[in-house]
C-alpha cells in the first residue's frame, strides 16, 4: 500500500500507521525526537500493540539462527554455566550476553566484562558503570 504522498506502508503485523510532516527534530542524546503534523493515518485492526519496553527487554531484537545475518556467538558459556546478565540502573535495560548488542558492535556471546568501557546503554545512553549484576 502507498499513501497519497507516495510513501509505502508496511502492513504485516501492523495495527495501524501514521504519516506526519516533520516540523521539528530534537536531539535527545540517545534518541532523536521528531515533532510532526499528522497528514494521514489509519487504524487497520484492533489488538495489543508491542511497546518500546517490551521490544527491547523481552524481544531483544535477537537475530534468528536461520537468518542470513546470524553471527554465532563464541564463549557464550564459561565452565558450563550461563554468563551473568547486567541491568541498567537508569532505565532497567537488561544486557544479556547471549544476545549481545549487535546494533552497537557487541556480538552475541560477549561477557559484560569484555564490552569496551566506552559502550553505553542502547536505550538511555547510561555509561557501563551504571549497570549492576542481575540476581539469578
Amino acid at each position: 500500500k502507498k499513501l497519497s504522498s507516495g510513501c509505502p506502508v508496511v502492513l504485516d503485523n501492523a495495527l495501524g500507521y501514521i504519516e506526519a510532516k516533520v516540523i521539528k527534530k530534537l536531539d535527545c542524546s540517545s534518541h532523536t525526537l521528531f515533532l510532526g503534523e499528522m497528514t494521514e493515518s489509519e487504524v487497520l485492526k484492533t489488538g495489543t500493540p508491542m511497546t518500546y519496553s517490551y521490544y527491547h527487554q523481552v524481544k531483544r531484537g535477537v537475530t534468528p539462527k536461520t537468518a542470513p545475518t546470524f553471527i554465532k556467538g563464541e564463549g557464550m558459556t564459561t565452565g558450563g554455566t550461563k554468563m551473568q546478565k547486567y541491568r541498567c540502573e537508569v532505565c532497567n535495560y537488561i544486557y544479556d550476553p547471549e544476545a549481545g548488542d549487535p546494533d552497537n558492535g557487541v556480538h552475541p556471546g560477549t561477557a559484560f566484562e569484555d564490552i569496551p568501557d566506552t559502550w553505553v546503554c542502547p536505550i538511555c545512553g547510561a555509561c557501563k558503570d551504571q549497570f549492576i549484576k542481575e540476581e539469578d
